[in-house]
């Protein structure tokens, strides 16, 4: 019983963390829609801090890590390669995705329920 509570939390911080970056996402979309209103309607938007501004890089990937995640979510009985998880996310989001190892790694770190089944090659498995 308690090998299921632990999966089921860990499961649920899962679920937290690729919330936080859903939220960061669309709290730097709307930050840079606003600042856009702003700057069209002829408004000073020097004084906003750097801080609140959208960076095209961090969005990007942030972006890349989510598209990555769900694509593996999406198909949880198909094996990615490297290669074709790359493929796949640049289809989407144009960003120089760092290497491999730590692609992986941090798309790992939001989710550990993707994990290597062999060598260059990961799989959604949502059991421990």
């Amino acid at each position: 019983m308690e090998s299921n509570q632990q999966e089921w939390l860990l499961k649920r911080l899962t679920q937290s963390k690729e919330h936080i970056i859903r939220c960061m996402l669309n709290f730097m979309k709307e930050t840079e829609r606003i600042k856009e209103e702003m700057e069209q309607r002829g408004m000073n938007t020097m004084n906003i801090m750097s801080t609140l501004t959208l960076k095209q890089a961090h969005k990007q990937k942030l972006e890349a890590y989510l598209i990555a995640v769900q694509l593996f979510k999406s198909n949880p009985n198909k094996c990615f390669s490297l290669t074709l998880l790359r493929k796949h996310v640049q289809q989407h989001v144009d960003y120089a995705l760092p290497s491999n190892t730590s692609f992986i790694e941090k798309i790992q770190e939001i989710n550990p329920f993707i994990r290597k089944v062999r060598r260059g090659c990961y799989q959604y498995i949502d059991h421990l």
